[in-house]
């Protein structure tokens, strides 16, 4: 009869690598860097649609009684 193996150092390794918190903190990692990329490609990129406030608009603004300036 064989005596049980020890799990290899690579078993335990990986092991510790799936705590809850490790990856509660990896996905929170992957998801502000995701964020950040978006926003720095956003700040390069500038706006993408038509600007809905013209400065051409002079009367007063509907229901408010004030004029834009």
């Amino acid at each position: 009869m064989s005596t049980p193996r020890e799990p290899s150092s690579r078993a335990k390794a990986t092991g510790r690598f799936r705590s809850p918190a490790f990856v509660l903190v990896g996905f929170l990692l992957l998801l502000a860097l995701v964020f950040l990329g978006a926003y720095a490609l956003g700040a390069a990129v500038g706006p993408v649609g038509p600007v809905t406030d013209s400065p051409s608009t002079t009367g007063p603004t509907p229901g408010t009684g004030h004029t834009h300036r």
